[in-house]
């Protein structure tokens, strides 16, 4: 089989601990400020708060669409409050980035989180202006990953050949509908997964798995994987 950098002319990117590090410790101020949200909403104590955070996420693929179907949060509301965070804490990878650069074809970014805070950890990394594509959970009309329907709404968009793209994330259920459609799928095992069920189950759908996408690109640009 030729190189994934032969075949692949789509390359597509979830954002969160996948372009940058899982230490950084955004993610961390995301899901406290979730929990704040969550509580002062439905006038609940944090402790509780925090079990339907993850009850939300767990059942529904994010946490704000759980508070949409159960409770009417509206959206945009939500993700500006939960994005107020120090995007200081944000380090750019040149080496990554170099590697990125030596993709062949179109680059996408897709993410679950919201464009503003896209655009602000892409300037970040340094990597604002680099993609062709942010394809983000308002343009999914809030159906979040892993639910199919904004993966085939991507295809159909970008007019994307499924055969010849590939997706990286660092959640491997977020993969499963990625294989479905007919992606390579490629996870970025951050060591956090928060469940290690999802993985289990999710381990057919898994073209690669790497604990480092800067190596696993290099690999790929070399023509070794």
């Amino acid at each position: 089989m030729s190189s994934l950098n032969n075949r692949i002319d789509t390359w597509i990117f979830d954002l969160d601990n996948t372009l940058y590090s899982a230490d950084s410790g955004i993610f961390q101020q995301v899901h406290e400020l979730m929990g704040k949200f969550v509580s002062n909403h439905l006038n609940i104590g944090i402790n509780e708060a925090k079990k339907i955070q993850k009850k939300y996420y767990k059942e529904h693929g994010t946490t704000l669409k759980g508070l949409m179907d159960n409770h009417g949060v509206e959206p945009d509301y939500f993700l500006a409050e939960v994005h107020k965070l120090d995007y200081s804490i944000v380090n750019s990878n040149r080496n990554l980035n170099n590697e990125l650069s030596k993709l062949n074809g179109k680059k996408i970014i897709y993410t679950n989180a919201n464009m503003q805070h896209t655009l602000d950890v892409l300037e970040r990394i340094e990597l604002s202006n680099f993609f062709d594509e942010i394809f983000d959970i308002k343009m999914a009309n809030y159906v979040p990953k892993p639910e199919i329907t904004p993966y085939e709404e991507i295809i159909k968009k970008y007019d994307l050949n499924p055969n010849s793209s590939a997706m990286f994330d660092d959640i491997a259920k977020n993969l499963v509908p990625a294989k479905k459609v007919g992606f390579t799928s490629v996870w970025i095992d951050a060591g956090y997964e928060n469940f290690s069920d999802d993985i289990q189950s999710s381990k057919q759908y898994l073209d690669h798995e790497t604990t480092n996408i800067t190596d696993f690109l290099e690999n790929v640009n070399k023509g070794n994987i």
